[in-house]
């Protein structure tokens, strides 16, 4: 499952009726309170906004961006220190925005990173650089841009479809995905976060390859590859032991796609993200291995968990559920017009 059948898919979405407000840039409106954000962008309008929604979803206001592409589906939002950090590609058919946002969440002040490469993806941020990915003829980047002089350092990586990087623990994690005539070929990277030097490989064609969704627990980094190495899509989530460098797997009922941790569980997905089927989560609690899984009745596009409530934002909808029941409290429609749609789904 290449990158490039993915975009595809992206492009055909933003044909479909499927747009938050023809309104061009009209005035901010900041909101007092809020719980959860969502973004929505169009594809060939360079046009987006954030919606801000209490924990009833209430919308509380609004925020305005002169960008395209900002966010997609297959990358939630990154939240650090107080902070959004996302990627505004620019219009699909180009994708030549070169800047990553950096937005405060209670002063709405923002900051641009430039960064000179084009069709950003795979944010990760720690305290003294964020992180990106780019991938451009077969050739993927990893860059990375020091938060404090803002001077930015490139590394490329021949033949090889990095999908994302992870900083975690003093260290940079990159999943790299290549295909080859005997299958999908995955491989874990361990990269020195400051020189971007790779100190270690590991070949993890066996579990699968195409991490979209990582996080990091402890001593054990959890991953979904979302595809396996025939290239049909996953039902595993893989935790490599950053010790003993071991790769168990937790297997699941149904394709795997996003990983969310909250305390002592991880929040599982199975709603197709290139389809856009399925209505399904699982739960997976860490230390009794208890795996439960729940038909919420939307399309989990993504998730974002705000105190003892889950928020689901699915194709044109953000629904509100109880954490430990899994009954749905709540959901609101959101507007959609041509051209437009959900990206992602932050919590405050």
């Amino acid at each position: 499952m290449r990158k490039w059948k993915i975009l595809v898919l992206s492009v055909c979405i933003i044909l479909v009726p499927s747009a938050c407000s023809e309104t061009i840039m009209t005035n901010d409106e900041i909101p007092e309170n809020y719980t959860v954000g969502v973004v929505c962008t169009s594809g060939s309008e360079n046009n987006s906004s954030i919606l801000y929604f209490d924990e009833n979803l209430n919308q509380t206001g609004v925020t305005y961006y002169p960008y395209a592409t900002m966010g997609e589906s297959f990358y939630s939002p990154i939240v650090y220190e107080q902070s959004l950090y996302i990627v505004p590609q620019g219009q699909a058919n180009r994708k030549d925005e070169k800047v990553i946002l950096q937005q405060d969440l209670e002063t709405f002040e923002i900051q641009n990173y430039s960064l000179e490469q084009i069709a950003i993806y795979g944010l990760s941020v720690d305290t003294s650089a964020i992180y990106a990915v780019n991938n451009i003829n077969r050739q993927s980047f990893v860059s990375r841009i020091d938060r404090t002089d803002r001077t930015g350092k490139t590394a490329a990586f021949d033949d090889l479809y990095i999908s994302i990087v992870y900083s975690y623990q003093d260290r940079l994690y990159a999943f790299s995905s290549q295909s080859t005539p005997s299958g999908m070929k995955g491989a874990l990277h361990c990269l020195d976060p400051i020189t971007l030097k790779e100190l270690q490989r590991i070949d993890i064609s066996e579990f699968g390859s195409d991490v979209y969704s990582v996080t990091g627990i402890g001593n054990i980094l959890y991953f979904s590859p979302m595809v396996t190495s025939q290239d049909a899509f996953n039902q595993v989530v893989c935790a490599y032991n950053i010790s003993t460098e071991e790769i168990n797997t937790i297997k699941f009922s149904d394709d795997v796609f996003h990983i969310l941790n909250v305390d002592d569980k991880l929040y599982v997905t199975h709603g197709n993200l290139v389809t856009g089927e399925g209505t399904d989560l699982s739960t997976y609690e860490i230390a009794t291995e208890k795996v439960s899984t729940y038909d919420l009745g939307i399309w989990p596009q993504q998730i974002a968990i705000h105190d003892s409530n889950l928020y689901v934002m699915g194709m044109d909808s953000v629904a509100k559920f109880n954490v430990q029941t899994m009954e749905k409290q709540n959901e609101v429609s959101i507007p959609l017009e041509d051209g437009y749609y959900l990206s992602g789904i932050f919590s405050h």
